[in-house]
């Protein structure tokens, strides 16, 4: 369990760093307080994968324990794909839903990276 939290908390921190460009891409010109926009933008990533990331990857976590042993990688398509589905049900906005596809996509690539898969 330790090490799940240690990963997971690494892959939320790096997911988060990438997002965060992603979103301040080409606004390096527009803003001239650049470092507080980085940092609330950062924070609010964080705290978004924290809730989107986390929580799916517990449940794929559990049910991949528990329930569906040997079918680890599916399972975890499969739950990130429901959160996703869940997620752009009650999304504001299209772009929301592309960021989630992309936070899903990394999240799911760097846990297979650190886990060694």
């Amino acid at each position: 369990m330790k090490d799940f939290i240690v990963r997971n908390i690494i892959i939320l921190i790096i997911t988060s760093i990438i997002l965060t460009a992603i979103m301040l891409l080409g606004s390096f010109e527009k803003h001239e307080d650049f470092f507080p926009t980085l940092l609330v933008v950062f924070l609010y990533t964080t705290l978004f994968i924290f809730l989107y990331g986390l929580i799916s990857s517990t449940v794929a976590e559990l049910l991949t324990k528990f329930i569906c042993k040997g079918k680890r990688k599916l399972v975890k398509v499969f739950v990130y794909f429901v959160s996703l589905a869940i997620f752009s049900y009650s999304a504001p906005n299209s772009v929301y839903v592309l960021y989630a596809f992309i936070i899903a996509i990394l999240y799911f690539i760097l846990d297979e990276i650190l886990r060694g898969n």
